[in-house]
């Protein structure tokens, strides 16, 4: 990685579905690097875990990044917004900066891909559930013939989570490249 000037954590809340964690940083180069990722999935540790614990594992997490990645200073947690009671609970903890992600798939799924396009959007190896769902995300035959896009809601905890930071760091983006400002 190079020197990252701003970090961001993207959330997917999952009880029965995994939660998904993706710490992304801001190159001094301006490209946008999925660094790494906290998943829990508790259909195959086989226990679900609360909202209280998932805060201090995510605390726990970073702490243990911190070695290896430097300080990480949190400019913004963007968590799935109907995660309601994690956001609170996020709050009671101390965690500052947590917003409610914004959730506009359409326009979330374009900006991605306009990212990724410009060359803007990396992903570190390490990376490895985020990487695998980037290859497995496939979109809806039944909606396509209803004459929508729209993804299918399988496998895609990472790119939600994924999502949530490209919308919420527009304003950091969007001035990289002039002609991405028309897709911000």
């Amino acid at each position: 990685l190079p020197q990252i000037r701003d970090w961001y954590l993207g959330v997917d809340y999952g009880t029965t579905n995994p939660f998904v964690a993706l710490l992304v940083g801001v190159g001094i180069d301006d490209t946008l690097y999925v660094a790494r990722e906290w998943r829990w999935d508790s259909k195959k540790k086989h226990r679900q875990l609360t909202d209280a614990e998932y805060s201090a594992r995510l605390k726990a997490w970073l702490e243990d990044l911190q070695g290896e990645l430097g300080t990480i200073e949190l400019r913004r947690i963007l968590v799935d917004p109907s995660a309601a009671s994690f956001i609170t609970q996020l709050h009671r903890d101390g965690w500052s900066h947590v917003r409610k992600a914004d959730n506009a798939v359409s326009d979330g799924i374009r900006n991605v891909s306009t990212l990724h396009g410009a060359d803007l959007l990396k992903a570190h190896k390490r990376c490895e559930g985020y990487l695998e769902e980037k290859q497995s995300y496939v979109w809806d035959p039944k909606a396509q013939e209803r004459g929508k896009e729209e993804p299918l809601k399988i496998n895609d905890h990472a790119m939600d989570a994924e999502r949530y930071i490209v919308r919420g760091t527009r304003n950091v983006w969007k001035h990289f490249d002039p002609a991405l400002k028309e897709v911000a």
